[in-house]
């Protein structure tokens, strides 16, 4: 079993450290550890010029050679630091997403061409199962400022139907590295990193949740989103209903609901199905092209010194 540890922050910053508390952990358990630092990686936006270093390939090649990933991000602005969203809009999202990719291969594409404007993955790597651990870091003691960065770091895990086994939100003492003083954030690290271990490799179905519990049944996280007159997980898409009991109000989410939960694989499906009849409907490359040309036209762009002719 190999276990991929990707860290978002400074070396020897905080998240970097519970990370290698976790990944120490699960070696002891006797997987294969690799750590990826995110700022070791050159990530140009867009396709890289024929002279630039582009690591985006290289990384999720990591990513799909492991059974198990467990990822630390620092928490920036109450969410995760932007060269982790660069690096999810370049690897993961529809290029690597199951559904997508179990659909190529059986239509026998040989290319990444999908067909609804956007490349998939056929590396059947894809389709392994895997299991997820993740930690936020921050530095705020109040939990509204680190409200958003768990459920964006679900966002490394739902496309490839990654199980996540465990998950913390830790505050941290100032300075670099300052978690290292927190005993017990360290030793949370450790078990999360040993449940993680023991669950490699696990299909998505009998992998079990070890972590804290949430009000979403299925991500185990307290973001909520109103629609309409129904309450639904603002990490995962379940829908649930309020339920006053003794003047007290709580969320019911039924199975049904659970299902609606884009961490099903019925509702990836469901999506795949609504891509699909979209793109079918979709208006013709000369309706399109007639209709924009005026906007391509319209030229007010201005670009720092560096573009301007020697």
């Amino acid at each position: 079993m190999r276990l991929l540890g990707l860290s978002c922050g400074q070396q020897d910053g905080s998240a970097e450290i519970l990370l290698k508390a976790a990944l120490k952990s699960a070696e002891n358990e006797g997987v294969e550890v690799r750590h990826v630092r995110l700022n070791d990686l050159r990530l140009p936006v867009g396709p890289a010029r024929p002279d630039e270093v582009d690591d985006a390939e290289w990384f999720l090649d990591q990513y799909l050679d492991a059974d198990a990933l467990i990822a630390s991000a620092p928490i920036h602005t109450r969410a995760l630091p932007g060269a982790l969203k660069l690096l999810l809009d370049r690897v993961l999202g529809p290029k690597a997403d199951v559904v997508l990719a179990e659909d190529a291969l059986h239509r026998g594409d040989s290319s990444t061409a999908s067909g609804l404007g956007f490349e998939v993955s056929t590396d059947r790597r894809v389709l392994n199962p895997r299991v997820a651990g993740l930690i936020a870091v921050g530095g705020c003691r109040e939990a509204r400022w680190r409200t958003l960065a768990l459920p964006l770091l679900h966002t490394l895990t739902f496309s490839t139907q990654v199980k996540v086994v465990d998950q913390i939100d830790v505050r941290t003492p100032g300075g670099l590295g300052g978690i290292a003083t927190d005993a017990a954030a360290v030793e949370r690290a450790e078990r999360l990193g040993e449940t993680v271990a023991e669950q490699a490799g696990l299909p998505y179905d009998q992998a079990s949740y070890r972590g804290g519990e949430g009000v979403c049944p299925v991500c185990h996280l307290n973001l909520l989103a109103l629609r309409d007159a129904h309450v639904e997980c603002g990490t995962c898409g379940a829908r649930g209903e309020f339920v006053v009991d003794d003047g007290r109000v709580r969320v019911a989410f039924s199975p049904a609901g659970q299902e609606r939960s884009i961490f099903a694989i019925s509702e990836k499906r469901a999506h795949h199905a609504e891509l699909r009849s979209s793109a079918a409907s979709e208006p013709s490359a000369s309706d399109i092209d007639r209709c924009a040309a005026a906007f391509r036209e319209y030229d007010r762009i201005v670009l720092p010194d560096r573009w301007s002719p020697q």
